[in-house]
């Protein structure tokens, strides 16, 4: 009886042949604790000591050096009379929310997609689609570590934000702005998993994604308002998630309404999940009919 690697524990375990398994892809098993292959996926992920040090510190600088850039261009340029920032009191109060929210945007895509494309190349998003996973558990699962880093980020860039570079926070609700970022990053997880079902499907998904957020953020008010998009852009953008948490977490920081937007992005978050999930269930079975699982 052949035996492979659990890519779950790394313990070694014996298998029966593939032709006598009759269990469809991404098929739960019974007695299989969705929450717990969640965690145990996060925690493999955590446990790998390449995420942290210093490509971590990197990160956080080059974060920390496009703030500095987008505080000196604040100094230089003055927006029209009349220009909407969302009750922001300066352009780089209402820039530096954008460029926090960015990171959740690169979360959803390029950095996904990437560590889809590296499970393929290395065969262990076969291993793990050959588990007794649930569909649901193995997307958020591989999803959770780059979200849980944004966040991480998201919180130390606020800090420096308001201690160093002087974003105004006098008026903020710092319970809005935890609840928004986090629920504005579940709304997030739902469409990056979509873009790691097409990476699995069709491939390509890194141009895809730097696509995608280069697109996002420009329509979103990541760097400008939305009210100067042309046409009927600022009105057919009010039901993008990116957009919605935007605004919801400079009204927090401002000490505006931010339930609404709260509110919004969980109910995006539960119609977004469900559905990208069974997106990635479908492209596991259609790579695995081709054999393109494992990609090199």
């Amino acid at each position: 009886m052949p035996v492979r690697p659990d890519a779950l524990g790394g313990a070694v375990t014996p298998t029966a042949p593939a032709a006598t398994t009759t269990r469809p892809l991404g098929r739960r098993a019974g007695g299989a604790n969705p929450a717990g292959m969640v965690l145990a996926l996060v925690r493999r992920d955590l446990g790998d000591p390449r995420q942290f040090r210093l490509p971590l510190l990197l990160d956080l600088a080059f974060g920390v050096v496009n703030l500095v850039v987008f505080l000196f261009i604040s100094r230089v340029l003055t927006p029209s009379a009349g220009t909407d920032l969302a009750h922001s009191p300066s352009y780089f109060d209402f820039v530096a929310v954008g460029i926090t929210f960015l990171l959740v945007l690169q979360a959803a895509s390029t950095q996904l997609t990437s560590r889809v494309i590296r499970e393929q190349r290395s065969g262990t998003l076969e291993l793990l689609a050959a588990q007794p996973v649930p569909v649901s558990a193995l997307a958020i699962g591989t999803a959770g570590y780059p979200f849980l880093f944004t966040l991480l980020r998201a919180g130390v860039y606020l800090a420096i934000l308001g201690s160093v570079l002087g974003l105004r926070t006098e008026h903020a609700d710092w319970w809005g702005v935890t609840v928004v970022l986090v629920a504005g990053s579940a709304a997030m997880m739902g469409v990056g998993i979509a873009l790691a079902a097409f990476t699995v499907a069709v491939g390509h998904g890194d141009g895809a994604a730097r696509l995608f957020v280069v697109g996002l953020s420009f329509v979103s008010g990541t760097y400008f308002p939305v009210s100067e998009l042309p046409g009927p852009l600022p009105q057919l953008t009010i039901v993008l998630p990116s957009r919605i948490a935007l605004d919801g977490l400079r009204a927090a920081l401002t000490g505006g309404d931010w339930i609404g937007s709260a509110g919004v992005l969980l109910g995006a978050t539960a119609l977004l999940l469900p559905l990208s999930s069974w997106a990635f269930g479908r492209a596991l079975r259609l790579a695995a009919g081709r054999g393109t699982l494992k990609r090199d």
